[in-house]
């Protein structure tokens, strides 16, 4: 989970901090941390599902 914590988080913190500096999208900041949660747990389910396929 660290590794793809890690491998996510890079291009999320600059879209937010792109979001802020520009006046207009403030309020859309929140957009991309919410796919980022999303897409954190999504790829670890989709893991775990693997994983209980190859070791039944």
């Amino acid at each position: 989970m660290n590794k793809k914590f890690s491998y996510l988080f890079g291009p999320t913190f600059l879209v937010v901090i792109i979001l802020l500096l520009l006046d207009g999208y403030r309020q859309y900041a929140i957009v991309p941390v919410l796919l980022f949660w999303i897409a954190l747990f999504a790829w670890d389910a989709i893991e775990k599902k693997k994983k209980a396929k190859e070791n039944p």
